[in-house]
């Protein structure tokens, strides 16, 4: 019944709105219908409500004590009036059984059943002593996500480096004492210094036998 009250409003509303009807226009409007259907739910026949919209619609009748109808124009009681003919008096007959006639309800069943799911390998529910505790579920939600597996090649990686960590943290050892390596370091000196020297010796005496040829030359020339 409140469905098809529903959508008997709905239509109004639409055609209201498809005539510009403004706000009053509107809300009078379904108040109009709201009278005729309480009527129909009262049993009325349909030349009473046909008779009843007449008098409301021109006027000749109050719809409540000073409240008359008299804001629509004859052009618009006219479209109000092809509209119910069309909708609710074509059909009378059906919207009077579908909200005056009760319908039959068969009530099947009212039990109510509940379905547990058994554990696995048994058709027996699970005795309680059996259920996890409250502090378990804590613990479990509460613990640290676990740590990915790592390769071998990751622990070769860290074990040969702390090997090498190991190395670094013992003493030095040396395997040549200090004196060594100053004797050493004196040998190298002297090999380079004298390498040095001997290159610079040898340049000297190549300038000076230029100078000396270049001078017996001029020598020459002036005798």
């Amino acid at each position: 019944k409140n469905s098809i009250k529903a959508d008997l409003y709905l239509l109004l509303l639409h055609f209201a709105q498809q005539q510009h009807f403004s706000e009053e226009q509107a809300g009078a409007l379904v108040t109009l219908y709201h009278h005729i259907l309480n009527m129909v739910l009262e049993g009325k026949e349909l030349m009473n409500l046909v008779l009843e919209t007449s008098l409301l619609l021109t006027c000749k009748k109050e719809l409540k004590t000073g409240m008359q109808l008299d804001f629509y124009s004859p052009d618009q009681v006219s479209k109000i009036s092809e509209y119910f003919s069309k909708g609710l008096f074509q059909h009378f007959k059906l919207y009077r059984y579908s909200m005056l006639q009760e319908q039959d309800q068969t009530i099947i069943s009212l039990e109510k059943i509940v379905h547990t799911c058994p554990p696995q390998g048994s058709f027996d529910p699970p005795p309680l002593a059996e259920a996890i505790s409250d502090h378990d579920i804590e613990t479990y939600l509460n613990a640290p996500p676990p740590e990915s597996p790592r390769s071998e090649e990751e622990i070769e990686g860290e074990e040969g480096e702390q090997k090498t960590e190991e190395q670094g943290a013992e003493e030095p050892n040396p395997l040549i004492s200090m004196a060594n390596v100053q004797t050493v370091l004196d040998t190298v000196g002297n090999d380079i210094m004298d390498k040095f020297t001997k290159d610079m010796k040898n340049k000297c005496t190549e300038k000076e036998n230029q100078y000396m040829n270049r001078l017996s030359k001029v020598k020459k020339a002036l005798d």
